[in-house]
């Protein structure tokens, strides 16, 4: 519980509090921020979030990155938000406020000075972000902004734990393993694309609605730092009899002892046959023969069928994530549940 004494310091602080566009802020001034955030990503997601911070900060410096930041009268800075555009959609990368500082006062007037950029243009038809929340539960916000919020859980897998025997994969008749190649680029767009049509997870994500948003996906995480170091040796594709691409499973490495799951994908007609139960645990027991201790991933709750094979599995949850979509209609910025 809050004390008497906090909250008025607090009061005081939401009082005094400004925000300013990012281009007004010196990468020094977010330091502590950045490494806070660091300090959280590390112990509540084994995640090494500095590749990511090294880049925020680069576009800070360069006055190129669109957001704003919190700062006292003082000159002190608390607070920040940056958002990316790609037309109609924009992203919202990040919140995240010092945790010392941290109110939904002042969470708030940082969403609120996002969306007031966001909803000047009338370019932007759509709003997503995929958010972990530190200090504040950041759901309700966003939900009484007009967001669809959609609750995902972050898994991991702590491989210490199992024996190379039980992830034994089964036969899989008629379907042919290979590592990740560049050649394979786009039948795998083309499977994800597919792979989505039918599942709750086609709303989290403009780009998974058509094989051009998939492609610019694709390229978006194998290229990008966001979900982790692309590892191209220890993903894999597979084919069916016909040697079409079929199912495709693409990892990352987020800290040095820690794997990722950002893709995973199995073309609708071949699902239920143990082609991704199959390569999970071909990566399983390459992942702990490379070295790595622990695997995470993300599942939206809605998809129960995931939930399920990953529960099987092994993995427990870590931490609650949520999913956010607004879009806005063609006459005004009133929102409407995406379809």
């Amino acid at each position: 519980m809050v004390s008497l004494v906090e909250d008025q310091r607090l009061s005081l602080y939401n009082k005094l509090m400004d925000a300013v566009g990012l281009a007004k802020v010196d990468s020094e001034q977010l330091e502590d921020i950045f490494q806070q955030e660091i300090q959280c990503w590390r112990e509540e997601l084994f995640w090494d979030y500095q590749p990511a911070v090294s880049l925020i900060r680069k576009y800070v410096s360069s006055r190129s990155l669109p957001g704003w930041a919190i700062r006292t009268d003082h000159g002190t800075v608390s607070g920040y938000s940056y958002y990316v555009l790609n037309h109609p959609v924009a992203y919202i990368g990040n919140i995240y406020v010092r945790s010392e500082c941290a109110t939904t006062e002042t969470y708030s007037h940082l969403l609120d000075k996002i969306l007031h950029s966001l909803d000047s243009s009338a370019r932007i038809q759509r709003v997503e972000s995929q958010l972990f929340a530190f200090n504040c539960n950041l759901a309700p916000l966003f939900e009484s902004r007009g967001f669809v919020t959609m609750e995902r859980h972050f898994l991991s897998l702590c491989l210490d734990q199992f024996k190379n025997e039980q992830w034994k994969a089964d036969e899989l008749k008629d379907f042919t393993i290979f590592r990740w190649k560049k050649k394979f680029f786009s039948s795998a767009a083309e499977v994800i694309y597919n792979s989505y049509q039918n599942s709750p997870d086609r709303l989290l994500c403009y780009d998974y609605q058509s094989l051009e948003g998939c492609s610019r996906f694709l390229h978006n995480l194998i290229h990008h730092p966001s979900c982790g170091t692309f590892r191209p040796e220890a993903s894999w594709v597979a084919m069916d009899s016909e040697g079409d691409l079929c199912a495709v499973l693409l990892t990352s490495r987020i800290a040095a002892k820690t794997g990722m799951i950002p893709q995973i994908s199995v073309r609708s007609d071949c699902q239920g046959m143990g082609i991704g139960s199959g390569l999970l645990k071909r990566y399983f027991r390459e992942a702990r023969q490379s070295g790595l201790n622990q695997i995470t991933l993300s599942v939206s709750v809605a998809n129960q069928g995931a939930h399920l094979l990953y529960r099987r599995l092994g993995f427990q949850k870590q931490k609650d994530l949520y999913a956010f979509v607004r879009d806005t209609n063609q006459e005004g910025n009133s929102p409407r549940t995406p379809n």
